[in-house]
């Protein structure tokens, strides 16, 4: 009867696995979701029978095929129209959309649209927050006591919007919540009230249509990290400001209001001697124990208006050695929101190593055993700490 049971679910997968790659192989692969969505789609999974086992190959699997079916950025603007159609989208209206943090899985989430931009709506889940702790904890445990362990939990502007509170949950007081319950090891840099300074005074902070800051609000965030880590920061003046237009990003592709149309982006680029630099990154293949090092560059200006222009967008791992006079290394565990963070930060540190949880599958002990670490950073914007699936990744690289 087993036996039976077991010849009738390989059978299942293999019709599964020739139906999946039927609908990849005939329609072809829509590049144009990955630009619109700014992140990068997923490749085939690794396979082994543990894997297999475990649910993990089919679930990334699963995940492969919806990123990869054809026509996916036509699939998505008809979903949105549809949306529309219902009078959803409207000025000052929530839209529901299902928020993606780059894991394969979703979560429903809401929209504001204004008259002028699309925001993320904030929705604490306390469970997610209790295992955000935890996570921290973990660390707090297991790095050696020669590093410091830090915490950035970065808001997005939508909070400081005067009525916000009528609408969504109180980011700064759920900021503060985890601040103040994380291991006392953890030294906390608290961004909230710098980014709400510089917003209220009307500086381009953060983007219209996307949900990242600009290189601007992470200039701030920089500032912020240099007088509470201990490094000097550089004026802006000492940089060469760069600029690509006609940038919409990833949260306009889900709204589809026409009429932001006239409220696009402008990504600013701040470049000198020590960041305007190359650096290597390591791709993980589905074969295996298998890598790949190439070439990456801090301002990939090839991407166009898209914020993946930024470190030529996430990357599992990228080692990042600079000219910095501060000879120290910082190891980095984060989301998108850092890709606009690092150019400033190669300025303050001769060594960066930093990982991106969602893509990267490997231990980072090797790591710690062969480079000296000063720093440890874990940063994720605020709609981060909500996604239980990603706070398990960041568990899950060991130490």
């Amino acid at each position: 009867m087993k036996t039976a049971r077991r010849v009738i679910t390989l059978i299942l997968f293999i019709v599964f696995l020739i139906a999946g790659f039927t609908a990849v192989v005939i329609l072809p692969r829509d590049e144009a979701s990955a630009q619109q969505e700014n992140r990068k789609l997923a490749d085939f999974p690794s396979f082994s029978f543990e894997r297999l086992k475990s649910g993990k190959f089919t679930s990334d699997f699963e995940t492969y095929l919806s990123d990869n079916v054809g026509y996916r950025s036509t699939f998505m603007s008809v979903s949105a129209a549809y949306k529309n159609s219902k009078g959803i989208n409207e000025y000052g209206k929530l839209v529901e959309t299902n928020g993606d943090l780059g894991t394969g899985s979703t979560k429903k989430s809401e929209l504001l649209v204004t008259d002028d931009r699309v925001m993320e709506v904030y929705r604490a889940d306390e469970q997610a927050q209790e295992e955000y702790i935890k996570m921290l904890d973990f660390y707090a445990e297991k790095l050696p006591a020669s590093i410091n362990l830090y915490s950035m939990i970065i808001p997005t502007q939508i909070d400081f919007m005067p009525f916000y509170k009528t609408v969504g949950d109180d980011e700064k007081e759920n900021i503060d919540y985890l601040y103040s319950n994380f291991n006392k090891r953890v030294k906390n840099i608290n961004v909230y009230d710098t980014l709400k300074e510089h917003f209220d005074a009307g500086e381009y902070v953060y983007f219209r249509t996307d949900h990242h800051w600009t290189s601007l609000g992470a200039y701030y965030a920089y500032c912020k990290m240099g007088a509470d880590m201990g490094f000097g920061t550089l004026r802006l003046d000492e940089f060469q400001k760069g600029e690509v237009k006609d940038f919409t990003g990833y949260l306009y592709s889900q709204a589809q209001a026409p009429y932001l149309d006239s409220h696009k982006d402008t990504i600013e680029y701040y470049k000198n001697a020590l960041n305007d630099i190359t650096f290597k990154c390591t791709t993980f293949s589905y074969i295996p124990d298998q890598e790949f090092d190439y070439t990456g560059k801090m301002f990939d200006l090839s991407r166009g208006a898209s914020y993946n222009m930024f470190l030529g967008g996430d990357q599992p791992y990228i080692e990042i050695d600079s000219n910095s006079p501060n000879k120290k290394t910082l190891v980095m565990l984060k989301d998108s929101y850092s890709n606009a963070l690092i150019p400033w930060l190669t300025c303050a540190y001769s060594k960066i190593i930093v990982v991106d949880a969602r893509t990267f599958d490997q231990s980072i002990t090797k790591i710690l055993n062969t480079t000296p670490v000063d720093d440890f950073l874990i940063t994720n914007y605020i709609l981060g700490t909500n996604f239980r699936d990603y706070i398990k990744l960041l568990s899950l690289i060991h130490i």
